[in-house]
This record gives structure tokens, C-alpha cells and sequence, in this order.
């Protein structure tokens, strides 16, 4: 594919975004799973089903018709019968948009949020491999009360997620300099993802090691 080549971004239809947010959901899913290791449609499918991800292997010529649109997108390559994923996730989502003709920046940010989107039974997220227990910063909630959840919640070896409306991000900032002041963690970074909805704010994470 040609990536000197952009498309003017338009407004999408509804079947057009969803469609759109699935393949999505599907990159991530095989960036999370897969890296670049090769992989069959069959074995996708099982990880689909184990995963939960029933929407993405329940309709007919699933997955392999999205997996022919990722192809042509040019962030997985296919040879035979094995696949194999080629771009980072910075790199997919600029090839996502203008696969789609979709704006690059708010692709950029769904492919961050599913990749950093907190595991419903543990209620961490993972970042380059590491585990961030998640812990969600109120606005205008106490920084003592904030800074006992964020200390109790690192109690299991694993680094904390702070995460709070993108308008808080300042506070969560003080919450981490405070912790970091009398411990020996460390900021690891920190990102901006899409919220739960189209119209919701955009979350802050903060990302701490704690080790």
C-alpha cells in the first residue's frame, strides 16, 4: 500500500464507524495476541471465541473477510494460509484511517483505548507487557484519600494506572509527584484514550511503577 497516498477524511455512516470500530477490535485483538507471530484464520477464530469476542467471528465470512480488509490496509500481510501483523499500533492506526478515509487522530485514539482498556475480572491494563492496577481519580476527591487507594492497590506487586477525566489530568499529576516524593516509584507515562461513549470525555492514565 502506498502510505504517501491520504484520503480526505469524511463523515462516516453508522455502518460505516461500526464497521470501522470491529476492525479495529480485531488489529488490537491479534497486536495483543499475535504480535508478529504468524497465525491462521482458524486459530484466530478460536482465540476470538475464548476471548469473548463472539461479534467478531458470528458473522458469515468472518473473520476472514476483515482480515482480507486489514491486508489491503496494509497492516497484516497474508501468505498462503498464515497471516501476520507488519505495523505497530501508532503506525496501524494512521493505515486504519486512511484505509477508511476516517480521521487519524480519532482512530489513533480508539486502537490506545482498546489496547489499554482494563480487563473486566482483574481491572488492570496492560502496557508493553506490564500489568497497571487500575485506580480512578475523582474529581475534586482528596488527595489522602486517593493516595491510600493508589498505595493499597500497588500492595500487589503490580505498577497503578491513575486514570480520571482529561480535565483532571493536573490533579492526577499531583496525586503521582506526592507518591512519588516518598517512595521510590516513578512515572512510567501516560496516555489520553476515547471514554465509554461518542460523546464522553477523554480519560486520562497515568501509569506508576511501583517497584
Amino acid at each position: 500500500m502506498d502510505r504517501s497516498r491520504r484520503r480526505v477524511a469524511t463523515a462516516m455512516t453508522t455502518e460505516e464507524s461500526g464497521a470501522l470500530e470491529d476492525r479495529i477490535d480485531l488489529y488490537t485483538t491479534l497486536w495483543s495476541v499475535f504480535r508478529d507471530r504468524p497465525f491462521e484464520s482458524d486459530e484466530l477464530a478460536r482465540q476470538l471465541v475464548e476471548r469473548g469476542q463472539h461479534e467478531l467471528v458470528s458473522t458469515t465470512a468472518e473473520p476472514d473477510a476483515s482480515l482480507a480488509w486489514l491486508v489491503d490496509a496494509g497492516v497484516v500481510t497474508a501468505d498462503g494460509s498464515a497471516y501476520r501483523v507488519t505495523d505497530l499500533p501508532n503506525d496501524a492506526a494512521r493505515a486504519l484511517a486512511d484505509a477508511a478515509a476516517a480521521d487519524v487522530e480519532t482512530v489513533r485514539r480508539q486502537v490506545l483505548a482498546a489496547l489499554t482498556a482494563p480487563d473486566e475480572e482483574s481491572e488492570t491494563v496492560v502496557v508493553d507487557d506490564d500489568g497497571y492496577t487500575v485506580v480512578e481519580l475523582g474529581v475534586g476527591e482528596s488527595m489522602d484519600a486517593a493516595a491510600d487507594r493508589v498505595v493499597k492497590a500497588a500492595a500487589d506487586g503490580e505498577g497503578v494506572a491513575v486514570t480520571t477525566p482529561g480535565t483532571n489530568a493536573a490533579a492526577a499529576q499531583r496525586l503521582a509527584d506526592r507518591l512519588i516524593a516518598d517512595r521510590s516509584w516513578s512515572k512510567a507515562g501516560s496516555t489520553v484514550v476515547e471514554g465509554d461513549h461518542e460523546d464522553a470525555e477523554l480519560v486520562f492514565h497515568l501509569y506508576l511503577d511501583t517497584d
